[in-house]
């Protein structure tokens, strides 16, 4: 079952890696990939040679760093989410307190990325840059609380040093670095404004360059998280608690993968997913009513179906609890998707 071998996966992964490092990404990426292999090797049994030299040629092309002439890598504004209205100032009370909003600008960390993953929700807003140049994550929070909870993205040795006093711009923080290699994980956390928490997560090689990018970042701007689908059959008392998007620079496939987490005051939550469906997709129906969509069982905890150009999935544990099969199923039936994919004002 997929939950059962995601555990052993990260269990394998916080092992190696000697830290606290989140193995969801490399989980999800794995399953993914997983899933499209699979699928292309479909197409090569029954295609024969013809379908075996189309396959091979796709999976030349997507071979990270590797692009064909019809596939331009987009500016980096691409990476960007949609202006929100904002009166230039960011309260408490209102970080993390929708999945709609963003309240930060991040211009500093975007130089050099290929992918951007935004999140907002539960307390909590944060993106995360990753390119061939580096990579480096931003949190906006509530409390202190909230960002000791966090599981950390980006890989170090898990040997943090010790803590050091530091200025943000005219607020004090502290600042502290990880080795990884022969470079360091700086993290700089402080407090951009009373009631608010900050943190910056980036390779620098000094502690002045670190805290020079922390003292960059803006709060006089908002964005708005989207994603190319709705959710329009919630169940009784239940709300969108966050949302999360993946974007990329390749003209080709820059919507990487969206999500949003539907949950209620008792506890109980549930993520649907969506990323863009395998060329090749011949996934069998599913025997599973959706609404107007056909979904299927993958292993005991995860509902999929394929509703072009996107395969959907509803994740009722691991990344849900509490919601029973039919719910997640009256969830899915609620899916509406986007009038163009390829274009982020129609989201």
């Amino acid at each position: 079952m997929f939950s059962d071998l995601d555990e052993q996966l990260a269990s394998t992964l916080r092992h190696r890696a000697g830290g606290d490092i989140d193995p969801a990404p490399i989980v999800r990426q794995a399953r993914h990939r997983g899933r499209r292999l699979r699928l292309r090797r479909r197409g090569l049994i029954t295609g024969g040679v013809a379908a075996a030299c189309v396959a091979l040629t796709s999976v030349v092309l997507a071979i990270p760093g590797v692009r064909s002439t019809d596939d331009p890598v987009m500016p980096v504004a691409a990476l960007m989410l949609p202006e929100a209205q904002s009166d230039g100032t960011v309260r408490p009370e209102e970080v993390g307190a929708d999945a709609a909003t963003v309240h930060f600008t991040t211009d500093t960390l975007v130089n050099g990325a290929d992918f951007a993953t935004w999140r907002t929700g539960r307390g909590i807003e944060s993106v995360e840059f990753r390119g061939p140049s580096g990579q480096a994550r931003f949190v906006l929070a509530r409390t202190e609380a909230l960002l000791d909870g966090l599981q950390q993205t980006l890989s170090s040795q898990g040997r943090p040093q010790g803590r050091t006093e530091v200025r943000v711009g005219d607020r004090s923080g502290v600042a502290w670095f990880d080795p990884s290699g022969d470079r360091k994980l700086w993290f700089v956390r402080w407090q951009p404004a009373d009631g608010l928490w900050a943190q910056v997560e980036t390779y620098a090689t000094t502690l002045d360059d670190a805290t020079g990018t922390a003292s960059r970042m803006r709060f006089d701007r908002a964005h708005r998280c989207v994603v190319p689908f709705r959710l329009e059959s919630l169940p009784p008392e239940g709300r969108l608690l966050e949302c999360s998007v993946t974007l990329g620079r390749s003209a080709r496939d820059f919507f990487v993968e969206g999500a949003l987490v539907v949950g209620d005051a008792s506890g109980r939550w549930l993520t649907v997913r969506a990323q863009p469906a395998p060329a090749r997709d011949d996934a069998r129906p599913g025997d599973l009513v959706a609404g107007p969509y056909r979904a299927r069982r993958q292993g005991s905890d995860v509902l999929e179906m394929t509703v072009k150009p996107c395969v959907v999935e509803a994740f009722r544990k691991g990344w849900g609890n509490g919601y029973t099969e039919a719910e997640g199923l009256a969830i899915l039936g609620g899916y509406r998707p986007a009038r163009d994919l390829d274009r982020l004002e129609t989201w």
